[in-house]
């Protein structure tokens, strides 16, 4: 049986270094986020918070499989995504059909 993390690992990513498509929009309002949604729901954990020292949310852009879940559950709407240029990004294979 195929497991999401299964599936993930099958995709090919072409990242473009020249253009990061998630940015958070302000870091301040990411600190006052009581629920932090962004941290859960991204499969791929793009979203790197260290709760000790409180610093600014990271984001790893490379790994994004592109699902938009993140700008979905933001509260604050503060989560910036557009899907890259063509030619970069996910290339989805048929290797692991959905079962």
């Amino acid at each position: 049986m195929n497991t999401l993390y299964t599936k993930i690992n099958s995709l090919h990513f072409e990242p473009d270094d020249s253009w990061q498509h998630v940015i958070i929009g302000d870091q301040n309002i990411c600190k006052d986020c009581q629920s932090k949604a962004c941290l859960t729901i991204c499969p791929t954990e793009v979203f790197l918070w260290n709760h000790a020292d409180n610093t600014p949310i990271g984001v790893l852009y490379k790994q994004c499989i592109e699902c938009g879940a993140c700008r979905l559950v933001c509260p604050f709407k503060n989560i910036e995504f557009c899907y890259p240029k063509g030619g970069y990004g996910v290339m989805y294979t048929e290797e692991h059909p959905i079962s």
